[in-house]
């Protein structure tokens, strides 16, 4: 799941603009991105995505922060990843990001943010294999919306593009915050006739703050590496042989194992989180299996800080005569 950012320097004169105008023109210039974003999923013959509005605002935030702090790309100065970003922010599906940034000696007009918008989208979908993260990510065809977040301040302007896949109907969402040995539920329901595939557990180091030029230096990122994958329990299946004999098939995955976690009738499913690490970063991944498609979906990034448990402590006592 790597994504690259987009930096580029541009030399437009213009005027600035008056703070009252600038809601009005985040509405209307979203709409503007949202509408190149479908245009180039229709020739691809892919769905268009809807606009998801609290995960704009939380790119908003974002884009704002960038500016603040004189960084860009997908790692805030916090060193917070995208996916970590969409979690803590409430988000519980699965997520992409792409991103842009543009300088200039000089204020930006609105003419110019339309049209910083516009390259920014063509020069993403002008991308060449091996370098077309961007393209890519416009053209998941499993995305089902996109938060798209903006903010300009003078010569600066940063652009995101939030791609969201939907797919799970939550019944239970995992905390923001936990403790080693705590051990949370996580449930729901797959949506659009997927099923549940697997649940992968990936850990990592708290994120750590870091210099802006050092979050602007990373150019992609990834879910770490270092998982624990679980299955969906696996059925008994019986059946009775002319005989009157029952018969009773135990199924197992390749390894012997029989699963994790039951799915029930109408693919609803329930699973125990556990901290196998110790204390650190942990990010769930379920992964549903669309219609007509062979590669399973991930469809939720959801990121937890795990803390080490309190100890209680052990009051002495002593008996005399």
């Amino acid at each position: 799941m790597k994504r690259t950012g987009l930096a580029v320097m541009i030399v437009l004169l213009a005027s600035p603009l008056a703070h009252s105008e600038m809601e009005a023109t985040r509405t209307t210039l979203r709409e503007h991105v949202l509408k190149l974003i479908n245009r180039d999923r229709q020739i691809y013959n892919l769905p268009p995505v809807e606009l998801d509005l609290d995960t704009s605002v939380m790119g908003d935030a974002y884009c704002a922060e960038q500016i603040r702090t004189g960084s860009s790309g997908h790692y805030g100065t916090d060193g917070l990843s995208p996916y970590m970003r969409y979690s803590f922010h409430g988000g519980n599906d699965g997520v992409s990001e792409n991103a842009a940034a543009w300088s200039a000696s000089y204020s930006f007009s609105e003419r110019a943010l339309y049209e910083m918008s516009r390259r920014s989208q063509d020069a993403m979908m002008a991308e060449m294999p091996p370098k077309d993260g961007h393209k890519k990510t416009i053209l998941d065809p499993h995305a089902t919306h996109v938060g798209i977040g903006m903010a300009w301040n003078g010569g600066e302007f940063r652009l995101v593009h939030e791609f969201i896949r939907r797919y799970v109907q939550w019944t239970r969402t995992l905390p923001r915050q936990a403790r080693t040995t705590d051990l949370p539920m996580i449930a729901g329901r797959p949506l659009h006739g997927t099923t549940i595939e697997a649940i992968s557990v990936h850990y990592e180091r708290m994120p750590e703050t870091m210099p802006a030029s050092v979050a602007s230096a990373i150019d992609s990122y990834s879910l770490p590496s270092k998982r624990k994958e679980y299955f969906p329990r696996l059925k008994q299946e019986y059946k009775r042989s002319p005989d009157g004999t029952l018969e009773i098939t135990r199924r197992e995955y390749a390894n012997g194992h029989r699963g994790d976690f039951y799915v029930g009738k109408q693919g609803e499913f329930a699973f125990a989180i556990p901290f196998t690490e110790g204390a650190g970063l942990y990010t769930v991944v379920v992964w549903v299996k669309r219609p007509g498609f062979e590669k399973p979906v991930a469809a939720s990034n959801v990121s937890v800080r795990v803390e080490e448990s309190l100890q209680t402590p052990v009051r002495a006592s002593a008996t005399g005569r």
